[in-house]
């Protein structure tokens, strides 16, 4: 902290804030996945959260449990927000992930794996996408189907909050008929043997 920030009595109570409750929210961060660096780095981010925010003075004339429970609640939001962070890395590898149907519309064409049963199974992927797809888009509404071809081709910028979530409920949709058709088709295979 500066000389010249030092003598404010909002430094005085974040200060104060930050040294009653750091140490529970850092072991909290630690529970929760975090390793040692990584729980005193979101802790601080907490605090500078808190100190932007303008929430120092309010949370300082709260009783201990209101502090700690407001601080607590606002920490595993953003360990949730940073796990998914990770997970959306880990998920692509650090990679822009394209949709197969814009790779087919600009006349690309799935990596060959060169043997006869990686043919087969690129066949049988692309026909379970495009049924799922058809069947999608007979059960959705025009908005929701629009909104979801929106956020996998990215060409229209930014959705809105309604519109994102029509694309994510659409993507779920999709999801779970893929799920189903791939089992379905597993156990006719299963079956017929």
């Amino acid at each position: 902290m500066s000389a010249a920030l030092a003598g404010r009595p909002v430094d005085h109570a974040c200060d104060h804030l930050y040294r009653r409750h750091q140490v529970y929210l850092v072991n909290f961060a630690r529970l929760r996945g975090c390793d040692e660096h990584e729980a005193w780095d979101i802790v601080q981010d907490l605090f500078l959260r808190v100190f932007r925010l303008g929430m120092v003075q309010v949370l300082g004339s709260r009783p201990l449990e209101m502090q700690r429970a407001w601080l607590m609640r606002t920490l595993r939001w953003m360990l949730v927000n940073e796990h998914r962070r990770r997970s959306r890395l880990r998920r692509g590898g650090g990679h822009l992930l394209d949709s197969v149907e814009r790779i087919i519309e600009e006349g690309g064409d799935f990596p060959a794996v060169g043997t006869p049963a990686g043919d087969y199974d690129r066949q049988w992927a692309a026909a379970v996408l495009e049924r799922c797809l058809s069947r999608l888009r007979s059960r959705v509404k025009p908005g929701s189907w629009t909104a979801f071809e929106t956020s996998l081709n990215g060409s229209e910028g930014p959705l809105s909050p309604a519109k994102r979530v029509a694309a994510h409920r659409t993507r779920v949709k999709l999801r779970e008929l893929i799920q189903l058709e791939a089992h379905e088709e597993c156990l006719v295979q299963a079956f017929s043997r």
